[in-house]
């Protein structure tokens, strides 16, 4: 699910990933009140402006708690501080996905590499 607000360009659309959905390694003893963190990230087709996004992970549950950042990131996928702002809000889990607004503050479109954790 992808929503473009009228200022955007093409919605961004997933181009690769670290790991395959299902994907979900061991973890030593985490304590308090987390049971389990998994992190994961995924590349992006370029775009501008502002857009609702969405990423399935059946790790991620209604109670979750989500945290994604966002870079720009050149032609061998390596994430930079360039001049462009990316900015993510919005955060809203689900079962088994996550529903984000990001922004990307720039006159054309620029790849991009969101990094999720997930706290269970």
């Amino acid at each position: 699910m992808a929503a473009v607000e009228p200022s955007a360009s093409e919605v961004p659309q997933i181009t690769h990933s670290s790991l395959p959905a299902g994907r979900n390694e061991g973890l030593a003893a985490i304590g308090g009140n987390v049971g389990s963190v998994n992190r994961a990230w995924w590349t992006w087709s370029p775009g501008n402006g502002t857009f609702n996004l969405q990423l399935s992970w059946n790790v991620i549950g209604i109670d979750s708690t989500v945290v994604i950042t966002a870079s720009e990131i050149d032609s061998n996928g390596n994430r930079f501080v360039g001049a462009a702002a990316f900015q993510v809000s919005s955060i809203a889990p689900g079962n088994g996905v996550v529903t984000f607004k990001i922004s990307i503050g720039w006159n054309s479109p620029l790849p991009m590499r969101t990094d999720v954790v997930v706290f269970n």
